[in-house]
């Protein structure tokens, strides 16, 4: 390229000599390469902490930071986003949060790129879901939609006890589950894909369970019915707080291999339905008045412990069971008057009896009329036996009354759902 640039510089002289005349003699110049320009400074980043949801980061201040999030798709359950981004403040520092469902235990990877520069951090991730605090999703699937785990036909004629399953759920779940663990857990509802526990509601026959997957990854499919018949609202509440304490109950030596206590064991503080807790085979429910069944919906105890809870309170008063026991201990009162008054009344009917065969003897012994001394005591004797009769009238009346009490008091206790 220099020499052909030096042949065109001569004849262009050539020429210049032609037109103005003789000339002394001219330079001949060639074009230096170009220096490539210095190629710029890579970005410095720092993972300083991670783990799963959750990333800090040490870069330039200013600089727009992009968190990829690696983890392995598990069988069951929702994953986190796959990305998260933000900017370092002035001292270029960054920390990003993600939510963070619940994975197969394992290891994850950050890889973060803030400009220019890049760095990773690998995290652990939990194999086991924290009972103090966790979320929860409702999935509520289309008729037609195909569910993993699950292969129950879905019927359109449940869906509307479905709807008010669901509503139910949405209502009193978070609720529902503090009062069962004593306010030692919390649970979150969330309507994003991002729980640690989706909860799958199916309008189908069948029998409500936790499924544990073999990497790890739990689900709960909950049924509107048995195939007996429909659950009320308030029961399908119970069985879901049943199927929940599944995540950590029951194992160990105690347990059947069906993940339930093998013996169900009363919790002295636990009353009335909830006296034996949540996880025990068959769940012991109670059929009240007019055909409601009522079902635990208070862990135990040992079930709590399942749970990692050490420091366990007792429960709150059962406002139910503590009327239940008000009124038992008034128709147990009341059964012991009845008895009382039932033996008195029966003495008195000896006692009438006897003085009735008496006055029938002096009748049929004086048959034409009583010598005036019999007939003095004949009469005192029927005086005394029309007295002793309007008192019994009067006994056999107030114990009428009392068991009219009696019965109500049975009736309010039947009436009671506890």
């Amino acid at each position: 390229m220099t020499a052909r640039l030096a042949v065109i510089g001569l004849l262009l002289v050539a020429c210049a000599r032609s037109a103005a005349g003789p000339a002394g003699p001219t330079a001949i110049t060639t074009n230096a390469p170009e220096t490539p320009p210095a190629a710029a400074s890579a970005i410095q980043v720092t993972v300083t902490d991670s783990t799963y949801g959750r990333v800090a980061i040490r870069t330039q201040a200013g600089a727009r930071c992009v968190a990829g999030i690696h983890v392995g798709p598990p069988e069951y359950g929702d994953l986190p986003p796959t990305s998260v981004e933000g900017t370092a403040d002035q001292s270029g520092g960054l920390t990003l949060t993600y939510p963070a469902p619940h994975l197969p235990g394992g290891t994850g990877r950050h890889e973060v790129t803030c400009g220019t520069g890049t760095a990773s951090a690998d995290f652990a991730i939990p194999a086991a879901i924290a009972a103090k605090r966790f979320s929860v999703r409702i999935r509520v699937p289309a008729i037609a939609e195909q569910i993993p785990g699950t292969t129950a036909r879905l019927e359109t004629a449940l869906m509307p006890p479905r709807d008010l399953d669901v509503a139910a759920l949405k209502t009193s779940l978070v609720t529902e589950w503090a009062n069962a663990t004593r306010g030692l857990s919390t649970l979150d509802l969330v309507s994003a894909a991002t729980a640690d526990m989706v909860i799958t509601i199916l309008p189908a026959r069948g029998t409500s369970v936790h499924i544990s997957a073999g990497d790890g990854s739990q689900a709960i499919f909950l049924y509107v019915s048995d195939g007996s018949g429909v659950f009320t609202s308030d029961n399908l509440v119970a069985v879901t707080l049943h199927e929940l304490g599944h995540i950590w109950c029951c194992h160990g030596p105690d347990a059947s291999s069906d993940g339930h206590w093998a013996q169900a064991i009363a919790d002295p503080l636990l009353q009335g339905v909830d006296a034996f807790g949540l996880m025990n085979h068959p769940v012991k429910c109670t059929f009240f008045a007019g055909g409601i069944e009522s079902c635990p919906n208070r862990f135990s105890e040992r079930e709590l412990r399942t749970m990692g809870f050490t420091q366990i309170p007792a429960p709150p008063r059962n406002a139910c069971a503590d009327a239940k026991s008000s009124i038992l201990a008034q128709l147990a009162t009341t059964k012991d008057r009845l008895a009382s008054q039932k033996a008195a009344i029966d003495a008195m009917d000896a006692s009438l009896a006897t003085q009735s065969a008496q006055i029938k003897a002096l009748e049929a012994k004086y048959p034409n009329g009583m010598p005036p001394d019999v007939y003095a005591s004949y009469s005192a004797l029927v005086d005394r036996y029309n007295a002793g009769v309007a008192t019994e009238r009067s006994a056999v009346a107030a114990y009428n009354a009392l068991i009219t009490q009696s019965n109500s008091l049975a009736d309010q206790v039947n009436r009671l759902l506890c």
